[in-house]
């Protein structure tokens, strides 16, 4: 008995003739093997678990259930037509030797099609205004609509469901950045109709921010907890955003920015306090901070952030020099100027205009539609060392991804066309303010094959030779992106990402095909390698150098193996940061979990008295358990992870 696909023959013939060019092996490393055979995937699934078995690993899939069964087993197969309806539309734009192409890329590692069993089917993520929300309610989830909310428990609510109805039908991030800018709304509301008593105005607030974090970390997109991300927007950016923007009331937003500043330090310090009682993962934490001239514009919240910051470790630092920049889902960087380039017809620039200030007006609705990546190691193995080769290949690699990134948007265009997407029919998520995203991993790696980095007395390092070519293959990209506006009618962005999986499935490709010359185990999500002895100022140096040539994605990681001694030793260091032009960072610290969630430090929890079972730390940007950890991950790169114990910096 034959399970039959109604593929084109065609696509059947390339198939075969991919699997009898690689192997059954390749197959099986792309998801295509025996994660196919329903009774092998089965047995395999409840032998090994979800986190082995999943064509689909990533942190946030932990619990292996019955639902994750039966939401796991579908993916090969979700996969599979998704290559095939890809193939289909890159052969109807770009003729069959460009689909065919592609096809095999992926399937041999020289690109890597992230959320791959969607890919034809929903977007990847999107940062979402809330005011929609506010002033219509949810009127677009069918079984039952919901007036806009009156008090702030409904709005706590409403943002709940939306964020289910959302994660549901995109693949990534559910960014809401102005959550706090309208929750304020509603706390003042009630507390001028005398809902919340003044004399528990905390614990009302308190309330109300456990039912939505806790909420928000239950299972609520198919089997995982939704990625969700707020952002601690300082002064600046609020007055920006909001600029003539009124609440329902009529009254001024920017009248409230006090307000809104101290709602947000509020929801700060109860997450670091309730850690202590349960540590969880969302929502991913983001302060956007803008800096010029050696100081921060709003150094309050600065200051904050750095004091809250102590603890754990768990905000990432976003820090800008311009006020038309914030970071949003996927550690996008929405830019006013890259968004004007969104509109595409007069009736869409009418109404982007009207909803755009300085960096997009309140309406802070950016993100991508989609991610490919390129394997950069396997360009330097493919080039054999010769760098004008190298770069050859590179640009007409990106512009193989440039025509997929091109038909996978055709096909979500079919897919709103057919009602099944339903946030672009209700104007909540818009295409034309969606990147197509490039991505790369093993920028280290890719030299290092060139044998353009070194080891001197600061550790690893890249060559001065190899400073260049990593200068001159960000600029190629960026130059191919660049063109894509005028090629393809939207705009491209280029990520450094988080790559969980992929770093790892695309090293055991490139191992498979070019044995010992591919001496890594998994490639890099960082300029440097998290496990490579290098000083700490290497790292921050080329973030500094490096991150404005990528528009998002680039997070520098900086472990800590001891805490900072004191606020202004660590306020020194993240100046220093600033300084050195790093847009994106964070500082990670080993914090320990008991069986009971509390989290601590040490082997033994002081609130309960029971060891430490686990250890949450960053695996790229969020906070996870290294037990949550791919394999690959969990059991070669996290033991080899670098931590500094002294970063004093004096100023």
């Amino acid at each position: 008995m034959k399970v039959q696909y109604s593929f084109e023959r065609e696509f059947e013939e390339l198939m075969s003739d991919l699997l009898s060019k690689y192997g059954y092996e390749m197959f099986q490393m792309d998801g295509l093997g025996d994660q196919l055979d329903v009774v092998k995937f089965t047995e395999d699934f409840v032998r090994r678990g979800i986190i082995e078995s999943t064509i689909d690993a990533n942190a946030n899939v932990r619990v292996t259930n019955i639902s994750t069964y039966f939401i796991e087993i579908s993916k090969p197969h979700t996969y599979l037509y998704s290559l095939y309806r890809i193939w289909q539309k890159m052969k109807e734009m770009f003729g069959k030797e460009v689909a065919d192409e592609f096809v095999e890329a992926q399937i041999n590692g020289a690109v890597y099609l992230h959320d791959r069993h969607h890919a034809a089917l929903m977007p990847y993520c999107f940062a979402y205004t809330l005011q929609p929300i506010v002033e219509k309610g949810l009127p677009f989830i069918k079984t039952i609509k919901s007036e806009p909310a009156k008090h702030l428990s409904t709005f706590i609510q409403h943002v709940i469901q939306f964020v289910m109805f959302a994660s549901n039908q995109s693949s990534g991030a559910v960014g809401l950045p102005d959550f706090f800018v309208w929750m304020w709304y509603f706390v003042k509301k009630d507390l001028e109709e005398g809902i919340i008593p003044r004399d528990k105005l905390d614990w009302y607030i308190e309330q109300h921010f456990q039912i939505l974090t806790y909420s928000l970390n239950q299972p609520i997109r198919t089997t995982q907890s939704p990625y969700t991300n707020f952002t601690y927007l300082d002064r600046n950016y609020i007055k920006a955003i909001f600029e003539g923007e009124r609440y329902p009331d009529g009254s001024l937003i920017t009248d409230h920015v006090e307000d809104i500043i101290a709602l947000q330090k509020h929801y700060w310090e109860w997450v670091s306090k309730e850690r202590e009682r349960q540590m969880f993962t969302f929502p991913v934490l983001t302060a956007s901070l803008l800096y010029r001239d050696g100081k921060f514009l709003d150094e309050d919240s600065a200051r904050f952030i750095n004091k809250i910051n102590m603890k754990w470790q768990d905000t990432n630092w976003y820090i800008s020099d311009s006020i038309d920049a914030v970071a949003s889902c996927c550690r996008l960087t929405s830019s006013t100027q890259t968004l004007k380039k969104f509109s595409l017809s007069s009736e869409e620039e009418e109404k982007l205009k009207g909803r755009m200030n300085s960096i997009g007006g309140s309406d802070l609705n950016i993100g991508s539609f989609k991610v490919i990546t390129m394997n950069l190691p396997r360009i330097a193995l493919e080039s054999g060392g010769d760098r004008e080769k190298y770069l050859q290949i590179l640009r007409h690699r990106v512009q193989l991804i440039k025509k997929a990134l091109a038909a996978v948007r055709e096909i979500i265009k079919e897919r709103i066309s057919e009602g099944l997407l339903p946030l672009y029919e209700n104007g909540l998520m818009l295409l034309n303010r969606q990147y197509g995203t490039i991505g790369v991993t093993g920028v280290w790696e890719s030299a290092s094959i060139m044998g353009l980095t070194t080891e001197d007395i600061d550790g690893l390092k890249y060559t001065e030779e190899g400073e260049v070519f990593v200068d001159n293959v960000l600029d190629t990209i960026r130059e191919e992106a660049e063109k894509g506006y005028h090629e393809y009618g939207f705009t491209f962005n280029i990520e450094q990402v988080p790559a969980e999986k992929a770093a790892v499935t695309l090293a055991q490709k490139d191992r498979f095909l070019f044995g010992e010359k591919q001496p890594f185990e998994i490639y890099s999500n960082q300029w440097v390698p998290l496990m490579a002895n290098t000083d700490v100022l290497n790292r921050i140096r080329y973030s500094g150098k490096w991150d404005k040539k990528v528009s998002g994605g680039a997070i520098l990681h900086i472990n800590l193996g001891e805490s900072f001694k004191t606020e202004e030793e660590s306020f020194n260091m993240v100046k220093m940061i600033a300084d050195m032009g790093v847009m994106y960072f964070a500082f990670n610290t080993k914090i320990s979990v008991c069986e009971d969630g509390h989290a601590f430090y040490g082997e033994r929890c002081p609130a309960c008295g029971k060891a430490k079972v686990d250890e949450y730390m960053r695996i790229v940007g969020y906070l996870v358990p290294v037990s949550a950890f791919n394999k690959e991950r969990r059991e070669i790169e996290y033991p080899r992870r670098q931590f500094y114990d002294s970063l004093t910096i004096r100023r």
